[in-house]
């Protein structure tokens, strides 16, 4: 009895998760939107409006499929941060093979590809700058990327990130709107809900293509999981609190509360990614009734995106949508530098077991850097708005698979047991992570000229 007493006082001192929808929205919401306000970028801003241009409403199946396929990857990452307290990334090491080579691979992988993402992104984002000022696509984007490594070098981007955020939700909010009061007409909606158009085929690269790109980007690359690790764990909430009271998680006292903060964990991530999904069927949508069967193209993606609105809300919807288009784009590269860089610099020093690594020396360094290649990249293949993008997000589908069976394993490893994954989510891991390597080789096939 005494034990048992004991146990009792010891749950006692433990933070469980506020039940009612008050108490999570003011205690435990929002890292889910800080992930969503990422795949509000060239996902939904430069992908969604190409794939619906292409192919009209079927473009929704496509997002559809991506969207369930990939959903495993970030809950397996959520089931680790609140049930076993901690960052997938820090229990990469105990991946079988040579010695830290995950945490090597995830370190280039911020390295090296977020690097290219910068500038896919920054690209797109300079041809709506353009639009504004005048300025040319390449003063724009030296001005842009070089502005993005300031402010986050400088740790003074709070402020910019804060006005941008509120920009992208009102253009989210513009832009589900406007789908809802401007539908595709009827013949779009009957030719192409339910089947490709005629001069596209499943097997056609046009189609290929573009659907690995998909994959790849939207709604993010499943490096994110670790992230979004980061950001849950800043809240200080969840399995954590056992080991600093170093309580033992296997101990069935503390499994309930394991399973609340589990729950109220998903919770959050469930309300992130439902937004990001609405908003890209409302982009498909708005360019299946604008853009379909005319995609946007390099030459004219500002002008074919800012007048997505303009039959919904008048002119003045055109220079909502370029200004609302910017601002999302613009703050996926502040926060793809600012990610990458933290991320990387907490990484090299795990990889190298070391203390005395200067991790902050480290990602000055890798600001400047990625800003200075990013550049150097953009001088020597020029400015494409639309295809950097689907290049690059195609090169995503292939590169970002790791993360997923990387999360899965070390779920398995160190959740407690009625916590690691059901039969039904293992069965569902197994289809789903299919479904992700036919995305990887669909994007290995573009990328090596094999179509």
């Amino acid at each position: 009895m005494a034990e048992a007493d004991a146990e009792v006082d010891v749950d006692a001192d433990l933070t469980y998760p506020a039940s009612s929808w008050t108490g999570f929205f003011s205690e435990h919401f929002g890292p889910s939107m800080l992930w969503a306000l990422i795949s509000i970028g060239g996902s939904h801003i430069v992908l969604a409006p190409t794939l619906g241009g292409n192919f009209g409403l079927f473009a929704v199946w496509v997002f559809a499929l991506i969207y369930l396929a990939k959903y495993g990857g970030w809950e397996l990452g959520i089931r680790y941060n609140y049930g076993a307290g901690g960052n997938p990334i820090e229990a990469y090491d105990q991946l079988p093979g040579p010695k830290n080579w995950a945490l090597w691979l995830t370190a280039a992988i911020f390295v090296v590809a977020y690097t290219g993402l910068v500038a896919a992104v920054g690209t797109s984002t300079a041809a709506f700058f353009s639009a504004v000022t005048g300025l040319s696509l390449a003063q724009s984007f030296v001005i842009l990327v070089g502005a993005a490594a300031g402010f986050v070098l400088l740790s003074r981007y709070s402020l910019i990130e804060n006005v941008l955020t509120v920009f992208t939700i009102s253009i989210g909010v513009l832009i589900v709107l406007g789908a809802i009061m401007g539908p595709p007409a009827g013949e779009v909606v009957s030719t192409t809900l339910f089947s490709l158009p005629s001069d596209a085929g499943f097997t056609s690269p046009l189609f290929i293509g573009l659907v690995a790109s998909a994959a790849g980007f939207a709604p993010t690359g499943f490096s994110t999981s670790i992230l979004i690790g980061s950001w849950s764990m800043a809240k200080e909430q969840g399995a954590g609190e056992l080991e600093e009271q170093g309580l033992d998680p296997e101990n069935p006292a503390h499994h309930e509360y394991i399973r609340e903060w589990i729950a109220t964990g998903k919770r959050d991530f469930h309300i992130g990614y439902g937004f990001s999904f609405v908003l890209i069927v409302a982009m498909v949508v708005l360019a299946a009734n604008v853009l379909y069967p005319n995609p946007p193209t390099d030459a004219n993606l500002a002008i074919a995106l800012g007048n997505l609105l303009s039959e919904s809300f008048g002119p003045w919807a055109y220079w909502a949508m370029i200004v609302g288009s910017f601002a999302a784009l613009y703050s996926t590269v502040v926060t793809l530098i600012d990610g990458s860089t933290r991320a990387a610099s907490n990484i090299v020093p795990m990889a190298l077991e070391s203390d005395s690594f200067d991790s902050e020396r480290f990602r000055k360094g890798m600001i400047v850097g990625q800003a200075l290649v990013a550049i150097g990249i953009i001088a020597v293949l020029g400015l494409s708005p639309v295809t950097f993008i689907v290049w690059i997000a195609a090169a995503l589908a292939v590169t970002e698979i790791f993360f997923y069976p990387a999360n899965w394993y070390v779920v398995e490893k160190n959740l407690p047991e009625p916590f690691t994954p059901s039969r039904r989510w293992h069965a569902y891991y197994v289809v789903s992570l299919a479904f992700v390597l036919l995305f990887g080789a669909m994007g290995a096939a573009v990328r090596l000229n094999l179509l």
